[in-house]
């Protein structure tokens, strides 16, 4: 595989993701602790390549100090794992649109049966040259879990093999039932890798929204197959 820019991978070991033999009945050995991460982690040239190329952000009026919180925590979720930042180089580029407090996401590209109530919506086609990633103003600020909700659901659908994918749904759709609904609890599970401070409103949201975020186990198989996959740091 040929480098095309900065930061592009050169073989498949620089794409090779580890943590699935987790979930494919292997086993996953932890080995030199910092040192693995140090290893595996996202350098900042390479952050900056996936900052300024595959992410177009589109501010519209919302204030820079909200943009920044905004773009460092989408950041934050390839930050830790240097292959899913390089998967997501070789990934269509992503549009952040910043939602104005108040406004309806309809009005900025987003499909007209978009909830206008969501503090988050990520949107990909496979016609499209770039998938849209919305946020709301209101919610950047009190709520850091939401950027790495969406930006976990853009990995997940364009950083992954279709094979990966299915290894995934293969574990979860036993409990989740729906094809929508483990792409929900992926992301929900990455907002628990990170740490995610809760209000008794968001653990009390409807569907499987609460009861994911009450029912989460740090020993759960997939629980640590996320904390191996996005590695936080």
């Amino acid at each position: 595989m040929a480098r095309h820019r900065s930061g592009r991978p050169t073989s498949r070991v620089d794409l090779a993701l580890p943590a699935f033999t987790l979930i494919r009945g292997g086993d996953l050995f932890e080995r030199g602790g910092s040192t693995r991460t140090r290893r595996w982690a996202s350098d900042a040239s390479l952050l900056e390549v996936f900052r300024s190329e595959q992410l177009r952000v589109v501010d519209n009026g919302v204030d820079r100090t909200t943009v920044g919180l905004a773009v460092e925590g989408l950041v934050r979720v390839v930050a830790g794992n240097a292959a899913l930042c390089r998967r997501m180089l070789l990934a269509k580029p992503i549009r952040a649109i910043l939602i104005p407090r108040g406004s309806d996401f309809r009005l900025f590209g987003f499909p007209r049966h978009t909830n206008p109530r969501s503090a988050g919506i990520f949107w990909n086609r496979p016609e499209d040259a770039e998938a849209l990633l919305g946020l709301r103003e209101e919610y950047v600020k009190p709520k850091p879990w939401l950027m790495i909700h969406e930006m976990t659901h853009a990995v997940h659908l364009l950083g992954l093999t279709s094979e990966e994918r299915a290894d995934i749904e293969r574990l979860l759709m036993p409990v989740y039932r729906s094809r929508i609904w483990v792409e929900e609890a992926v992301a929900i599970y990455a907002e628990r890798v990170f740490g995610a401070q809760y209000t008794e409103d968001d653990m009390n949201a409807p569907g499987l929204y609460g009861k994911t975020r009450r029912d989460w186990d740090p020993q759960h198989v997939f629980s640590l197959f996320m904390r191996m996959l996005l590695m936080p740091r």
